[in-house]
């Protein structure tokens, strides 16, 4: 009601387009149509639309007409008009308590002991034909009954020749007297990255895994002999292969040096086959671990092969044809001290450009320039220095990848972001003083990150010299289908300075369309419950409350008269 008042308010005084929104046509000062769409957001002078056929568009405010101009304006506010303070990136090494999760529950897994932790697998000895069935009706849930059988072939069709695979937590010492849990994040992320890749049968949660750990006191170390290994993975988790290792802080006053060992060992084979295995191997910065070991572990885990000669030319060619995203990657033209393509603020206090961040001369190459960012020693200790690209369209499951070059002063670190945003339907608009996120947008919808790639760059035995960087990405989420993206450049650490320069941004690899035709909504990757089956259990939970209130206002005479069907 209160959102059908505002509607019809605005309407009123103008600021809302009677017109079917998703078929808005944007005219250039010609009246040049140059596309056709639902307006989004108004994001520091660029208006982000989505087209008809769901795809993202951006065009520059100013390349409109002045009607289309003032209708942007009046339904989103220019970032440049924004005091608000952005949220610092996730600093590494914060301590974030662990919720506990509780695992789904289904008819074909009753995790009841240890070992039936990934039994996951239904029971073949199940048999449903000698079950009885109480029921008010009979027919509804004789369909049920049949359902359910149904259910169990698939689930066997599904998990069949599948291994099973179980990850701990990794040691590290450091926790106990640090304010971190660095062996709990590498046991999360394992479990996060199969969970996604698919194809393996893993625990319902790593509560799980935590739990019949402390239970039995299982706390695998890289000096565990495999023959105890064996004996945790295939006997108390009724699994084929183990995931473990440890992480340690080299000074515990230096918080991107590292030691970390890392085992995938497969227990199904007898002599067990290790997959891949790494031991004390030092780290100049924490994403080097993701960045280089996780993600070679499940290149190993997964035997995945390297891309064919024809998937390599079609990429290459995509490379060489496709536009740039980016608008102002190489800096070379600005608008009142603005890079073109860029935010005209800075930070986390939203500073104005031109003390923090700057656009460049090149001395070597007087026609070249180049985007630098400043911070002393206090912002470099504590919130750091981001700037943000304009936003422009992204695809879901489509492969892009961004190439540029960096150069950084000694001691500083700096990471290159890709985020991808979806908009969500929300009762208010935003106001400045409520804004997170940098940007608002139309009344009834708000932007949200969705998706988020860490560009790491293992450049620091070279300072002041510049570092040619590339690297491939595809957006996707569980719930969510990321639309528009920001690039955001961000330095910390030590005091110093970190430039960039030349910026290209280009789809390689169409969406993955069958991939986007099967996805099945989830809340997140922390959990294996459809938001469908939410829905059903929200539903059937409704019922029987219902049903409930209504048998306590019947009297005993009409329920004894109810006849149950066995």
């Amino acid at each position: 009601m209160f959102r059908l008042f505002l509607f019809v308010l605005l309407l009123f005084c103008g600021f809302v387009d009677a017109a079917d929104p998703a078929q808005r046509e944007w005219k250039d000062m010609a009246g040049k149509i140059l596309a056709k769409g639902e307006f989004i957001s108004l994001m520091d002078g660029e208006v982000c639309i989505m087209t008809p056929d769901g795809t993202g568009k951006t065009i520059p405010l100013k390349k409109l007409s002045a009607e289309d101009q003032k209708f942007a304006k009046n339904n989103g506010e220019d970032l440049s008009n924004i005091k608000g303070v952005l949220p610092e990136p996730e600093e590494i090494g914060t301590k974030k308590p662990r919720e506990p999760l509780t695992p789904a529950t289904s008819t074909l897994s009753t995790p009841s002991t240890a070992s039936a932790i990934l039994q996951l697998t239904p029971n073949p000895d199940l048999d449903l034909t000698g079950n009885e069935v109480i029921t008010e009706s009979g027919d509804a849930d004789n369909e049920a009954r049949g359902d359910i059988q149904v259910k169990v072939k698939d689930e066997k069709e599904k998990y069949s020749g599948q291994k099973r695979v179980v990850m701990f937590d990794f040691e590290s010492l450091w926790d106990a007297e640090l304010p971190t849990d660095y062996g709990g994040i590498m046991g999360s992320m394992f479990w996060m990255k199969l969970n996604r890749e698919k194809g393996f049968i893993i625990p319902e949660s790593m509560i799980d895994v935590r739990n019949i750990c402390e239970t039995y006191n299982i706390k695998p170390n890289p000096n565990t002999p495999l023959e105890k290994m064996k004996e945790y993975v295939t006997k108390t988790f009724n699994a084929d292969i183990g995931i473990w290792g440890k992480i340690e802080r080299v000074d515990k006053d230096v918080m991107e040096i590292y030691d970390f060992w890392l085992k995938v060992v497969d227990f199904s084979v007898e002599p067990p086959k290790v997959i891949y295995e790494v031991n004390q191997v030092r780290t100049e910065a924490i994403a080097e671990v993701t960045g280089i070991y996780v993600r070679a572990a499940i290149e190993k885990l997964y035997n995945k092969q390297a891309r064919t000669a024809a998937e390599k030319a079609e990429m290459e060619a995509n490379w060489a044809k496709n536009p740039n995203l980016m608008e102002g990657g190489d800096f070379e033209k600005v608008s009142n001290k603005i890079p073109d393509g860029w935010e005209s603020r800075c930070g986390q206090n939203r500073e104005p450009i031109g003390r923090l961040v700057k656009r460049m001369d090149d001395p070597e190459k007087p026609e070249n320039h180049f985007l630098r960012i400043i911070f002393d020693s206090g912002i470099a200790g504590t919130t750091g220095l981001m700037y943000y690209s304009k936003p422009f369209p992204i695809e879901e499951t489509a492969t892009y990848r961004i190439d540029y070059r960096i150069r950084k002063s000694k001691g500083v670190k700096g990471i290159v972001f890709i985020k991808c945003y979806d908009t969500i339907d929300t009762a208010f608009k935003p106001t400045a003083d409520t804004l997170k996120e940098g940007f608002t947008d139309k009344l009834g919808q708000q932007t949200r990150e969705v998706y988020r790639s860490q560009q790491n760059h293992w450049d620091m035995d070279h300072p002041n010299e510049w570092i040619q960087h590339s690297q491939e990405f595809t957006p996707r989420h569980t719930k969510y289908s990321p639309k528009f993206g920001r690039v955001m450049v961000f330095g910390y650490f030590e005091s110093g300075s970190i430039d960039y320069d030349d910026f290209v941004l280009k789809k390689v690899k169409e969406p993955d369309k069958e991939e986007l035709r099967t996805k099945v909504l989830r809340h997140s990757l922390d959990t294996k419950v459809t938001l469908q089956e939410m829905e059903e259990n929200e539903r059937r939970g409704l019922d029987t409350t219902k049903e409930m209130q209504r048998e306590r206002k019947e009297g005993p005479s009409e329920q004894k008269n109810k006849t149950k069907i066995k």
